[in-house]
């Protein structure tokens, strides 16, 4: 009798481990493999960060810390900066063309919006007298770019520029190491502004001697003024009606005062050219660019 009742007891001890196994097996929990967590801490793991790139022109401040951008497609974004990217933006003009690199970062509460935020900006281009969404007769009428021809190290070579307008109602094609500011008239070489061209459109009335006795006033500061004749100016120069050139006998930069007349007007150019290793491509470049100014015709 004994015997037996051992035996019903160990039988009931395995039925009793076996719901036990089963139970616990049933009801543990372990972490959590659902996509979007953190599996080892439970947590929602963050969305990946993707980089995306643009290109376009910049148009300003929206507020402090956003600038607008429109881009190549016509499309006008807004782009978020932090103080990291302050200097950048500092010096970029209305109308400027730059490439950027930013991330699209999810609006809490809105499924579709995305907010910008800018990792890098780069300028690309010389600024530009209209947007591109602007109608400009001018414009229309000349391709945006053209190749140039020029002269540099004694090797003619083609190089492309792109079109700018300007306020006074010209418009002239810049290569990308210039910059333009279409308001004063003032062109500037990107790696030192010290080389630089000042451009003013003259009056129909004017005469060629008040011109003379202006441009000689303007130089005379300078250093001795020298009428330089049609042989000794440069080609693309040759055909100005004036031609007035001054040099600093401290520094040793040269200063010259052209007029030239360009699609029926005529222009003064103030060029100023430091001593220093840009002066041997500034001044080929300066030529051609100026060489191409047409007035804008409503």
């Amino acid at each position: 009798m004994r015997k037996k009742m051992k035996k019903g007891t160990a039988v009931l001890i395995t039925i009793l481990v076996l719901i036990l196994a089963a139970c616990g097996q049933n009801g543990a929990s372990g972490p959590s493999t659902e996509p979007g967590t953190d599996q080892e801490n439970n947590r929602p793991t963050e969305p990946e960060v993707i980089v995306k790139e643009a290109s376009g022109t910049f148009t300003g401040l929206a507020d402090s810390h956003t600038i607008e951008v429109i881009l190549e497609n016509g499309e006008a974004e807004a782009y978020q900066f932090g103080e990291s990217l302050m200097e950048e933006i500092s010096i970029l003009q209305e109308n400027d063309t730059v490439s950027l690199k930013y991330e699209e970062k999810p609006i809490e509460g809105e499924d579709t919006l995305k907010q910008r935020v800018l990792v890098e900006i780069v300028k690309t281009g010389t600024s530009v007298g209209t947007l591109p969404n602007e109608e400009d007769d001018n414009s229309e009428s000349r391709p945006a770019t053209q190749e140039l021809t020029l002269t540099l190290e004694g090797m003619t070579e083609q190089k492309e520029a792109s079109i700018i307008s300007a306020a006074d109602g010209y418009s002239f094609y810049v290569f990308d190491i210039f910059t333009f500011n279409p308001e004063t008239g003032l062109l500037t070489m990107d790696v030192d502004p010290n080389y630089a061209v000042q451009i003013e459109k003259l009056p129909a009335d004017i005469q060629l001697q008040e011109q003379k006795e202006q441009g000689t006033r303007a130089l005379a500061e300078y250093g001795e003024v020298e009428v330089v004749s049609e042989e000794k100016r440069p080609e693309a120069m040759k055909d100005a009606s004036l031609f007035l050139t001054a040099k600093e006998e401290k520094s040793g930069t040269s200063r010259q005062y052209i007029v030239k007349e360009l699609d029926g007007n005529d222009f003064v150019f103030i060029i100023t050219i430091p001593v220093g290793e840009p002066s041997e491509g500034f001044v080929p470049h300066v030529y051609a660019s100026l060489n191409t100014i047409e007035l804008e015709h409503e």
